[in-house]
């Protein structure tokens, strides 16, 4: 008996990625793998949406929260922990309700304000740093990536962006924006308005001068001194486009 011919190879089911060119099918990978890495780096490291208006890069309130970072996530907490002690009298009853590692760079951050708490400083500053007394700080993630913090106005809690947290973000920089919400913890009984916002910007940008050279000032330092060196009026009225109100 004859032997039955090999059965002819049915190229119409070759796969795609076996046809593929090799220097082609090369590049392929080579963008996939590309494109993955470009996506975890957004998301750990979202950008900075410069082009975003100034006046709406801190979004206005929404709740008890003086600006709406979307779904909030709290950083875990270990527990327990020995707190350290206090960076000084201005802050013996400030709460860092963080992690060691955390709580080692806010009370530096606190230690930067130590100084300024004293005296010598813009009004807006000293309100602002009175103002974060009986305060919790602590670090969140936020669904709206880009807003620096918020503050829980009936808890009296801080939140700021996990991305504080961080040692490769110099700790100076924290500080400008814990002040930013102790200015709103200062005036807890008062809705956030366009005017307050802009108080709490005025704060902001005083404790930038005070701390850092401004060639090392981060954004929220520049925008901060953008609204702040407009008119009050023209500022306000920015603000409101943003979504404040008067």
């Amino acid at each position: 008996m004859d032997e039955a011919p090999p059965p002819k190879s049915d190229h119409s089911k070759l796969r795609f990625i076996d046809a593929m060119p090799r220097p082609l099918l090369v590049l392929f990978l080579v963008a996939g793998v590309v494109a993955v890495a470009a996506a975890l780096v957004f998301i750990i490291h979202p950008p900075e949406f410069s082009t975003v208006p100034v006046q709406e890069r801190r979004p206005p309130p929404r709740g008890a929260l003086t600006h709406n970072v979307g779904k909030l996530a709290p950083a875990p907490v270990p527990s327990p922990q020995a707190p350290l002690p206090p960076a000084c009298a201005a802050f013996s009853t400030t709460v860092l309700k963080v992690g060691p590692a955390g709580a080692v760079r806010l009370r530096q951050a606190l230690v930067d304000l130590c100084r300024l708490s004293r005296g010598g400083v813009p009004a807006d500053l000293t309100i602002a740093i009175k103002g974060l007394g009986n305060s919790t700080i602590r670090f969140a993630g936020f669904q709206l990536a880009g807003v620096e913090s918020t503050a829980d106005l009936a808890t009296r809690t801080v939140w700021l962006n996990l991305k504080f947290s961080e040692s490769n973000l110099p700790v100076e920089q924290v500080a400008p924006v814990i002040v930013h919400e102790g200015w709103h913890l200062a005036h807890a009984g008062e809705a956030v308005t366009a005017e307050q916002e802009l108080g709490a910007r005025r704060a902001e940008v005083a404790a930038c001068r005070e701390l850092m050279d401004v060639s090392k000032w981060p954004r929220w330092c520049n925008d901060a001194r953008t609204l702040t060196d407009l008119p009050a009026a023209r500022a306000i009225a920015l603000l409101v486009s943003a979504g404040y109100t008067r």
